[in-house]
């Protein structure tokens, strides 16, 4: 068994502060449910799913085996909230959106220099590092049989990035083929302070998407 050379009494205090870092993760959850579900609502988009990302899912059947990462237990790390989709008023195009929720861009920004997922130290410090929301919207032809939708890219592109610690972060990208374009928008989860700040920032974005992307977004009253 792998474990650290510490004492029983040291074990003690570090399960102590396991028992604590548990509260606060739940805390901290249900605190972006909450944010997400009011973003869904007062943007108008009738779904709601999530999907763990950075790490494996356990599986379906519940089927755990030793050589697992230990972040495929940790769920929401890195997760993807789908809100679905809506079209124009002039049904010439639709648009999907997923806000993704970055706990952690240590990581990320470590890339260059190396980093590992499963060695913590090759992380870039918690203190030079952010939790971010991101936004991601694809937009197709109303016509289309597909969207350009690449979640785990648009993360690695956007985390990688050396601007995504700006106080707010874009990415327009406009496809090759006609009515097609990907909008990624980011804040830091501190901006989320209550629901006038939360209001502003999705104003931004509903002005950043109406603007690029030909959509016809809105702030649901």
């Amino acid at each position: 068994m792998g474990t650290n050379q510490l004492t029983e009494e040291q074990l003690k205090v570090a399960f102590c502060e396991v028992r604590k870092a548990h509260r606060l993760i739940y805390e901290y959850q249900r605190r972006m449910q909450d944010l997400t579900w009011f973003i869904k609502n007062k943007l108008g988009f009738p779904q709601y799913e999530g999907y763990k990302k950075y790490s494996n899912t356990i599986s379906s059947h519940n089927k755990i085996t030793y050589d697992m990462w230990s972040w495929d237990w940790i769920y929401t790390y890195v997760f993807e909230y789908y809100l679905g989709w809506q079209e124009n008023i002039d049904k010439h195009n639709t648009w999907r959106l997923s806000v993704i929720q970055i706990s952690d861009t240590g990581y990320y920004k470590n890339k260059e220099k190396g980093s590992s997922a499963t060695n913590l130290s090759s992380y870039a410090s918690p203190e030079e590092s952010e939790s971010r929301l991101l936004f991601y919207l694809s937009v197709a032809p109303n016509s289309a049989e597909e969207y350009d939708v690449d979640v785990d890219g648009v993360i690695e592109t956007c985390a990688e990035s050396a601007e995504f610690d700006k106080e707010d972060f874009k990415i327009i990208k406009n496809s090759q083929k006609q009515g097609y374009v990907q909008i990624a928008y980011s804040v830091p989860l501190s901006r989320f302070v209550d629901e006038t700040k939360t209001i502003q920032i999705l104003r931004d974005l509903v002005k950043l998407c109406n603007d690029n992307a030909d959509t016809s977004l809105s702030i649901q009253e």
